[in-house]
């Protein structure tokens, strides 16, 4: 599993799905904008502004949250830092002001508990 250490740009809470900015610090990946949608791995901290938190960027990370098992993981493009499977995806895109979204796939779980990092560069989908 490679972690990486990162400063953080907002409150992160470890399961946060992040990215890092231009200027090197890490904020949660969104999917309403290419740069918010290019994401680098899962936070394994919670901390505050400023504060160091490391990040799996691949490898297998063992979540809090429930999944269905073998089911492809994508950045929500409504609620930052969260994980979805495609259909939620498909219906949060719809209710989106803007005329798309980006497309980013972050991982395949293993069980309701395990998910396979993946990730893949955002694809800008058009309703």
């Amino acid at each position: 599993m490679a972690i990486l250490s990162f400063q953080a740009g907002e409150a992160i809470s470890a399961g946060d799905v992040v990215g890092v900015t231009a200027s090197g610090v890490i904020r949660k990946g969104i999917a309403t904008s290419q740069e918010q949608a290019s994401v680098i791995g899962i936070a394994l901290d919670s901390v505050s502004v400023g504060n160091l938190t490391r990040v799996c960027n691949d490898s297998v990370y063992t979540y809090l949250n429930s999944f269905v098992s073998n089911t492809v993981q994508y950045l929500s493009p409504t609620t930052s830092g969260v994980l979805i499977d495609y259909a939620a995806w498909q219906s949060q895109l719809n209710f989106l002001p803007s005329s798309g979204a980006f497309l980013t796939r972050v991982g395949r779980t293993l069980s309701n508990s395990a998910i396979e990092l993946e990730i893949e560069r955002p694809i800008y989908i058009t309703k």
